[in-house]
């Protein structure tokens, strides 16, 4: 018997690129789905979509879905020094 298995992060992740279309919370550009969406290992490194907290935890923010969406990994990076 074949059964469907996607970590909760898995889910968690289909749920928030389709609420977004894809596109980058932050910055409001697409994101590749996958590494071989783009052409380098670099510009992947920097593209790829990341868990970004909304409410910063180290603020009080919560740790769960409600204060996540999707980010190019380098809008994120840029988030966390502002």
């Amino acid at each position: 018997m074949s059964q469907e298995f996607a970590p909760p992060a898995t889910k968690m992740f289909q749920r928030l690129w389709q609420a977004q279309g894809g596109k980058c919370a932050l910055c409001g550009k697409p994101m590749p789905s996958t590494r071989f969406a783009v052409g380098h290992a670099t510009v992947w490194k920097k593209q790829r979509p990341t868990f970004d907290h909304i409410h910063a935890l180290a603020r009080g923010g919560p740790d769960d879905e409600s204060n996540l969406q999707l980010a190019h990994a380098v809008c994120n990076k840029r988030k966390g020094k502002g």
